[in-house]
C-alpha cells in the first residue's frame, strides 16, 4: 500500500521506483481479464456504477479492480490506465526522435505516371520519374519501329509495293 507519511517518498516515486524496472507490455500482461475489461469500459468513458451494471458486479468492485490496475500499470488514474492499454491494444509505437528522416519511399513497384483513383495527383519520387522516363524512351523506339515493320510485312504480303 502506498502511503504519504512522514519521511517516506511521495506516493509517484514511490510507485515509479517498483514500476520502472518492468516494461510497459510486461506489466500490461499482469493484467487480468476482469481488469482489461473495466478499462476498456472506462475508455467509453463510464463511471463505476455504469460499468458495474454493465457487467453485473458492484461498483465497489470495480472500483478496487480499476485501483489494482492502477497500481499494476504505475499510473495515477483510471483513465491513464485506460488509454495505455488502448494504445497497447491498438500496436501504437512510440514515435520516433523528431530528428530521425522519415523514411524514402519505396521506388518499386512503379507506380503509374497517370493520376488514378488512389493518388489524384503525380507524386512520384525523382527515382521512379527517371526510370519511367528511361522506360519511355526505349519502348517508344522499338513500338514504332515494331509497327512500321509490321505495316510493311502486310503490304507485302498483299502484293502492294511500301514506299
Amino acid at each position: 500500500m502506498l502511503t504519504n507519511e512522514p519521511g517516506s517518498r511521495p506516493a509517484e516515486q514511490t510507485l515509479a521506483a517498483v514500476t520502472s524496472d518492468v516494461s510497459a507490455p510486461d506489466r500490461i500482461a499482469r493484467l487480468t481479464d476482469r481488469q482489461r475489461s473495466y478499462l476498456r469500459l472506462v475508455l467509453q468513458n463510464r463511471n463505476s456504477k455504469e460499468i458495474a451494471a454493465a457487467t453485473g458486479s458492484s461498483h465497489r468492485a470495480v472500483d478496487k479492480q480499476l485501483l489494482k490496475a492502477n497500481n499494476i500499470l504505475g499510473v495515477p488514474t483510471r483513465f491513464d490506465a485506460a488509454r495505455l492499454l488502448a494504445d497497447h491494444d491498438g500496436g501504437v509505437e512510440p514515435l520516433p526522435p523528431a530528428n530521425d528522416l522519415p523514411s524514402a519511399p519505396p521506388t518499386f513497384p512503379l507506380p503509374l505516371p497517370l493520376p488514378t483513383a488512389g493518388a489524384a495527383a503525380n507524386m512520384l519520387t525523382w527515382k521512379q520519374v527517371a526510370f519511367w522516363t528511361a522506360i519511355i524512351s526505349i519502348v517508344t523506339p522499338l513500338g514504332v519501329t515494331a509497327a512500321g515493320m509490321a505495316i510493311v510485312t502486310l503490304l507485302l504480303l498483299l502484293g502492294l509495293k511500301p514506299l
